[in-house]
């Protein structure tokens, strides 16, 4: 062992200055200098005190100062995240696992292009530019991993999984983007998400989370889905603050992002939050202007003495980037014109005759007929809703069996037919007027039912768009006749027709096989239900009056009711709205039919 030494024995007897101990030193003392404990340190018994700062090895002391210095520098920027680039770089476990991951994505239709999963796809760190869209280009850039490393612990993927975290969400939501209305052009999106933190190319934090929170749920992996609530609390956080100062083409991400938590939340039961980001997203929509997308009407001039300030965006760069925003309004107008019946009002994008609220956006397009550049450059057009309840074709020069037109057109005739009936009153005082506009309804419903394609002649991709808008349709009738089924045989007969067009709806597309279903499909399912219940109830009845041909028998009704609730339970396990519309119906159904 090594013995102590004393500087005394040196050829100086007098301690040289910034020799002494740091603990003699606070206590104002004489120190001798010895090592590795001086001799007032050992005759207070406060050895584990005494440090020297003259060696090369850092003392104890000084790097508990380091560290909090460090943790005051980190707490400074927790606080200010936009006044600084992070000084502090905390170590992460999993950074070696990210920084392998530069595989194509699946089913990727440019081959050059790889994906770059960081941690800042889960965090705060990534800002994008005015595009949505970006151009392709070099893709080969990693990342810097260690600045978002002390946010991502909770959405790191298990690093003893074979198939990375972004690698099975990504292809889990692409797999059912078009049921989740996702109208952002795939190719270009999937090439922006390759782009490393920082490039002005990639998407907002707030849609990149957005997507991986769907796709985990939808992935059904359990590994990931222990991640899914602080997903959701991210995504939320994130687009509190994603509103850039000035319009730009990143609205269009924003209005994505609160499109698919919208669904989310409706999916966990938050209906209020999902009511409050569906009436956001509507309001950005009609602020930036995309409800007049291509209009014939003149800018009006206002007489007002404020000077209005302009939030629409700026020219599209090209057809696809003009097809996103066409396709964003229509995505927004369905869910608004939906949830307005299922909730009640307000509706948002309400198509009035005041100035500047009138929709003249012409009907979605499949994206790749933007791709095309098939889109007449000096097209334009007025009263697109407007035209459609009056029969008329206004919009592009040829068929558009698009299954978003089809969808937008069945949640107009939707809320129209619910908005109606609801001025129904027996004391009306214009009777005649009301007559009219409800045989101009009823009969547009019809004609729109006359022209959606077979399910079974749909793409499979399509399904589940195709027998939303069959339900929605439906749902329209049920709507409008509902009021008057107990007293009018025509309306009873109407309704139960469109119940069971319902049910044959969700036996040709499979129904019970969505692995997404949209939950607006409870409302709709519940109200077929009810239908159905009312008239096997009315058929026991002595003084029930027969409804014309064709009639239901008992046993039928108690097939097509038992189908309904069977797909009812089969999806209430992966919606809250969906489990609140089967208890409803559930409960009638044991109340009435098997009292």
């Amino acid at each position: 062992m090594e013995s102590p030494t004393s500087p005394r024995a040196s050829s100086s007897s007098t301690l040289q200055r910034g020799k002494a101990c740091l603990n003699c030193r606070r206590r104002k003392m004489k120190c001798d200098g010895t090592r590795p404990v001086c001799g007032p340190c050992s005759r207070a018994n406060r050895s584990e005190d005494c440090e020297y700062t003259d060696g090369q090895n850092r003392t104890r002391t000084q790097m508990l100062e380091d560290t909090i210095t460090q943790l005051e520098a980190r707490i400074h920027e927790l606080e200010h995240p936009n006044s600084a680039p992070p000084s502090v770089m905390l170590h992460d476990p999993h950074s070696a696992f990210y920084q392998t991951q530069h595989s194509p994505l699946p089913g990727s239709e440019h081959p050059s292009a790889t994906v770059v999963h960081s941690q800042a796809e889960f965090s705060h760190g990534s800002h994008s530019s005015a595009s949505s869209s970006p151009p392709m280009g070099d893709t080969t850039m990693t990342p810097s991993l260690d600045r978002y490393s002390d946010q991502i612990s909770v959405a790191a993927p298990n690093p003893r999984s074979s198939t990375p975290m972004a690698w099975i969400t990504l292809d889990s939501f692409f797999q059912h983007a078009p049921a989740l209305h996702f109208f952002l052009h795939h190719a270009r999106f999937r090439h922006s998400v390759s782009l490393p933190p920082g490039n002005p190319g990639r998407p907002i934090p707030a849609l990149i989370n957005a997507i991986y929170l769907w796709g985990l749920v939808l992935s059904k992996n359990k590994d990931l889905l222990q991640r899914e609530s602080i997903l959701a609390s991210r995504v939320a956080t994130l687009l509190g603050n994603a509103i850039p100062a000035t319009p730009s083409h990143q609205i269009l991400q924003i209005i994505q992002a609160k499109l698919l938590l919208v669904d989310y939340f409706f999916r966990i039961g938050h209906f209020l939050a999902g009511r409050h980001e569906a009436y956001s997203a509507s309001c950005l929509a009609v602020a930036c202007g995309l409800h007049k997308i291509r209009t014939a009407q003149p800018t009006p001039a206002f007489t007002s003495p404020v000077d209005q300030i302009d939030l629409t965006l700026q020219e599209p760069r090209d057809q696809i980037e003009e097809g996103e925003r066409i396709n964003a309004f229509w995505a927004v107008f369905l869910m608004d014109r939906c949830w307005a019946v299922a909730f009640g009002p307000p509706l948002v994008i309400s198509d009035m005759d005041a100035p500047g609220m009138q929709i003249d956006t012409p009907w979605p397009l499949e994206m790749v007929t933007y791709e095309r550049g098939q889109i007449y450059p000096n097209l334009r057009t007025s009263g697109t809703v407007r035209s459609f309840f009056s029969g008329m074709n206004n919009g592009w020069p040829w068929e558009n069996h698009n299954p978003l037109t089809q969808l937008s057109k069945a949640a107009a005739l939707f809320e129209r037919a619910a908005r109606l009936a609801g001025t129904w009153r027996p004391e009306i005082q214009n009777i005649g007027s009301f007559y009219a506009d409800f045989v101009a309804v009823d009969q547009r419903i019809d004609e729109f039912k006359s022209q959606i394609a077979p399910i079974e002649r749909v793409p499979g991709h399509d399904v589940p768009l195709v027998h939303l808008a069959y339900c929605l349709s439906s749902g329209a009738t049920i709507q409008l006749h509902a009021t008057f089924s107990s007293q009018n045989t025509a309306s009873r007969a109407k309704c139960l027709s469109a119940a069971m067009a319902m049910v044959r709806a969700n036996q040709a597309a499979h129904a019970h096989e969505f692995i997404y279903t949209n939950a607006i499909l409870g409302s709709l399912w519940a109200a077929s239900g009810r239908v159905i219940i009312n008239e096997i109830v009315a058929l026991r009845s002595f003084h029930a009056e027969p409804i014309p041909s064709p009639q239901q028998g008992d046993t039928e009704l108690r097939t097509a009711l038992e189908q309904i609730q069977s797909v009812m339970s089969v999806t209430a396990s992966n919606s809250a709205l969906m489990s609140v519309s089967f208890t409803l119906t559930f409960v009638l159904h044991h109340s009435y039919v098997h009292p």
